[in-house]
């Protein structure tokens, strides 16, 4: 009787799925195109902390940059683009390049639209919006 080939469990299938989405953005403001890669599980976790003032509201000035440090990396060398200190420079950059990169990460993180709509108006700082109308 011959052996038969070990068929993978569900869980080894699971742990081996490639399930991180990613896509070439261009953000004309910029003259380039950047990979956005959506978020794992734990940077998901780690964004919704960072994020949250103390009363529970989310920082608008800290959400958009850090999810833009987490999902932006270069599509020829597949760095991150930017380092966590690139915070407050990214604050400073065009709302509508950094709208773009958001959407995206946002899209591939699974992340809805409607509960940052959400959280921003239960911000405590006023804010542009980070979703599209």
């Amino acid at each position: 009787m011959a052996d038969e080939a070990k068929v993978p469990s569900l869980r080894d299938r699971i742990l081996a799925a490639k399930d991180i989405e990613e896509k070439l953005v261009a953000v004309p403001q910029w003259g380039c195109e950047i990979l956005v890669r959506g978020l794992t599980g734990l940077q998901r976790a780690k964004l919704a902390k960072t994020a949250a003032n103390r009363d529970g509201t989310i920082d608008l000035a800290k959400i958009q940059p850090r999810l833009i440090i987490l999902t932006a990396y270069d599509p020829e060398t597949l760095e991150p683009v930017f380092k966590d200190t690139d915070e407050p420079l990214l604050n400073e950059k065009s709302g509508a390049a950094l709208q773009i990169l958001v959407q995206a990460a946002m899209e591939l993180s699974g992340l809805a639209p409607s509960a940052v709509d959400e959280a921003e108006k239960n911000s405590s700082a006023p804010s542009e919006s980070i979703t599209s109308s």
